[in-house]
């Protein structure tokens, strides 16, 4: 029994169907999704939903395998943070003096 059929303990689940066809799970997923907490406004599914096929796929916004040792990767993965960051800032910034310079 997998995690669809724990979740949907009363409908009949059709296992060959489940194993053959992504559109049932889909399916199941989305009835599934009314029942979600959004409260935070964060939509997990939705997260998961959109980025699992770049995962299958083996794409990554950052591999340490990239990299010849874990130090090495950390110091770029830490780069990539604070540029990621210093470029939103740059956008606020740019966006507040805009603002202030309106009438």
């Amino acid at each position: 029994m997998d995690d669809t059929t724990k979740r949907f303990p009363n409908d009949p689940i059709d296992e060959a169907r489940l194993a053959r066809d992504p559109e049932y799970r889909r399916m199941l997923d989305d009835a599934d999704r009314k029942y979600d907490d959004t409260s935070e406004g964060i939509d997990w599914d939705e997260i998961i939903a959109t980025t699992q096929p770049e995962f299958e796929a083996g794409i990554f916004a950052f591999n340490s395998d990239d990299y010849p040792t874990d130090e090495a990767a950390m110091a770029a993965l830490k780069a990539w943070v604070h540029n990621a960051f210093e470029e939103a800032d740059r956008a606020v910034a740019a966006r507040l003096s805009h603002d202030a310079s309106r009438p």
